[in-house]
């Protein structure tokens, strides 16, 4: 290759690698203009809870009748207007327990007139 030949393919290429710097550094952003940087998504909250190991219990629901193993009926000995309950409709009660009192006024009354007349039969 004679050398006015090798000349200008070296000064064409030194004038291609000026051109394409030039051009690199006038399309780079400057500092001024660059973008900030996208900022990620913020995560979103969500509810948490501590975890508790304890027995389950398993269960099955149908539907049904349920009668008592023993019925009852209770009656008071006395007549007489009610005072009080004790007992809660459907509770389980014991034998002796107190489910109701009645009113005393009217038997008290009564033993008062029984005792006049034992006083007067033995005056």
């Amino acid at each position: 290759m004679p050398l006015a030949r090798f000349s200008v393919v070296v000064a064409a290429t030194l004038a291609a690698l000026a051109g394409l710097s030039a051009g690199a550094l006038y399309l780079r952003p400057s500092s001024a203009e660059t973008k900030p940087a996208a900022t990620e998504p913020r995560p979103t909250p969500v509810p948490v809870a501590t975890v508790v190991q304890s027995d389950v219990a398993m269960w099955d629901e149908f539907s049904g009748r349920l009668e008592a193993v023993e019925r009852v009926d209770i009656r008071s000995r006395v007549a007489g207007a009610v005072q009080s309950v004790h007992f809660v409709e459907g509770a389980l009660v014991k034998r002796d327990d107190l489910l109701v009192t009645i009113d005393p006024a009217p038997y008290a009354a009564e033993v008062e007139r029984a005792q006049a007349q034992v006083v007067a039969a033995q005056a």
